[in-house]
């Protein structure tokens, strides 16, 4: 099992989908967008750096999860080579439409290179009392959450 993101401001939301992962699958390869993937973002001068956001995710799992049942690697392309990665078996997306979209897309290139499909579980954003999901850039604008500002 696999999923990927940026995980700038390490988040409830992040959380959430960390934590159904690790209740998931017996192993959970987790790919970390890296600082050169994100080089184009408008914001990206408010994004923290590769390092940090490591740092915060490996925290985070040693203090709820099992560190020992995770690979962390980098990213530099949207695919984060689960295109081409040989026993993968399920992909975990949040619900953004466009997300989903690109995990059958890759799901078409891996059958392009040969490969199985994998599965795609779906898994619903975090949203704020507001309605709206919960995401860094809502963050990095200044925009504040409290726990029980959340809806699951």
């Amino acid at each position: 099992m696999v999923f990927a993101g940026t995980f700038d401001h390490l988040h409830e939301g992040h959380k959430h989908i960390l934590r159904i992962a690790f209740r998931l699958g017996e192993t959970v390869g987790i790919g970390l967008t890296s600082d050169a993937m994100i080089e184009h973002k408008t914001d990206r001068k408010l994004i923290q750096d590769y390092d940090e956001r490591l740092k915060n995710l490996t925290a985070f799992i040693e203090s709820e999860c099992d560190l020992t049942r995770c690979d962390i690697f980098s990213i530099e392309t949207r695919e984060g080579g689960a295109d081409k990665m040989k026993d993968l078996d399920a992909l975990i997306v949040s619900d953004e439409i466009g997300v989903v979209q690109s995990a059958f897309d890759i799901n078409k290139m891996r059958m392009e290179n040969g490969l199985t499909r994998f599965h795609i579980i779906v898994i619903p954003r975090v949203c704020t009392s507001d309605g709206r999901p919960l995401s860094s850039s809502r963050i990095r604008r200044g925009e504040v959450f409290h726990e029980d500002d959340l809806v699951y």
